[in-house]
């Protein structure tokens, strides 16, 4: 059944946040009428408040004011995130990077969040962004022009019930697997630690610290050094993998990614040319008693113990010292071999499990978003999404 469209400036009143000008920093007072920005779309939440600005601005800028019922979007960076505003929110105004919209007795605010969540309206947004380095929403009067379907509001309230229900499972399912893949990840780190611990007693408890089994250098380039089409890799705090025009290191390693803005740092094997991100520690064994493949696992399982002995406010790494004075066990090559290779099997079968996770994750999220496309078409006024 197709749906009847009307331009939103006809359904809903507009109001585009402040020019930056009107609400300067200098504005700003430790507590007062609160300041609502795009984080307050994005995350949906309307109790964190960072700014506030006192009686009298509030009243100049009024006309901003925020109000129970009211749909905000984000409208910088970050686009057509949206929101409906709660009951009880603290009294104040959106800042300039917000979009207010007011709905009319003939719009329901949560059908209206549902559409303009849908592909088909950020798909029109998107032809009417602007910016390079930084993407803006156009002018809203070019929003104004959007069309949105506007069936009756009862079957506007019953594609509501439908979807509410739908996306309520949908989530519940999410949360699910999300939790699988956490106790999938804890048992294999349980595993590990049994593994190591078994690995320590048979050898006798026969251990060195790390410096004394390895040479560790550092890389020396910044992610200037990055080019397209380089013949070389260069490893960097991240995963990813970069190219690059030279080398420093010709060897067989275990790197050690110790700067990551997340806190969060990798371990990974190689045997060639390449160069390093400055704070990547390059570890070449040079005991014939231990193994790279041994030596890889034991930095992969201290990956959390890093994370919590990581340093910096915004960008975490390593000290060389955490790397230096790590104890290794050394059982003979024998079992190192036997442990690496029952790791690397358990490894590999919670990769397909996480697989089969993440795709369900994403057959998930598309149903979402077919429903929402289902709901807008007029397919949806009479029958539920199977979950």
């Amino acid at each position: 059944m197709e749906m009847p469209l009307k331009k939103l400036g006809d359904v809903c009143h507009f109001v585009r946040g402040p020019f930056g000008g009107s609400l300067k920093k200098s504005c700003f007072k430790p507590n007062g009428n609160a300041v609502f920005e795009q984080q307050h779309a994005i995350y949906n939440q309307f109790t964190k408040i960072r700014y506030f600005i006192d009686d009298e601005k509030f009243e100049e800028m009024k006309r901003f004011e925020l109000k129970s019922g009211d749909l905000i979007m984000s409208c910088s960076g970050t686009m057509g995130k949206v929101a409906i505003v709660p009951d009880g929110i603290k009294k104040g105004i959106i800042n300039q990077a917000l979009l207010k919209l007011t709905p009319s007795k003939d719009l329901d605010v949560t059908y209206l969040r549902f559409w303009m969540s849908s592909n088909d309206f950020q798909e029109s947004l998107a032809k009417y962004t602007v910016g390079a380095a930084i993407k803006n929403v156009a002018s809203v009067k070019i929003l104004k022009q959007i069309e949105v379907p506007l069936p009756l509001l009862s079957e506007q309230k019953q594609i509501v019930e439908i979807l509410d229900k739908a996306f309520t499972a949908i989530d519940q399912a999410k949360a699910n697997i999300k939790k699988n893949i956490v106790n999938a990840k804890e048992l294999f780190q349980s595993k590990r630690e049994d593994f190591f611990t078994k690995a320590y007693e048979i050898s006798g408890n026969k251990s060195d610290i790390l410096q004394n089994l390895c040479t560790i250098k550092t890389g020396k380039l910044n992610a200037n050094a990055m080019v397209e089409n380089g013949k070389y890799p260069f490893f960097t705090c991240s995963r990813q993998i970069f190219s690059i025009d030279n080398y420093a290191f010709d060897t067989e390693a275990v790197l050690l990614a110790g700067n990551n803005a997340s806190g969060d740092f990798n371990v990974k094997y190689y045997k060639g040319k390449f160069n390093a991100y400055q704070r990547t520690y390059v570890l070449t064994i040079n005991n014939e008693d231990l193994s790279y493949s041994f030596l890889k696992h034991k930095l992969e399982h201290n990956l959390q113990a890093f994370k919590r002995q990581s340093v910096g406010a915004n960008t975490r790494f390593l000290k060389i010292g955490m790397i230096n004075n790590l104890e290794i066990p050394i059982p003979t090559i024998k079992i190192q071999n036997e442990l690496c290779n029952n790791l690397d099997l358990l490894n590999d079968n919670l990769d397909i499990l996480i697989s089969s996770y993440v795709k369900k994750l994403n057959s998930l999220e598309e149903l979402k978003k077919s429903s929402l496309q289902k709901a807008f078409s007029g397919e949806l006024t009479q029958k539920e999404v199977v979950v």
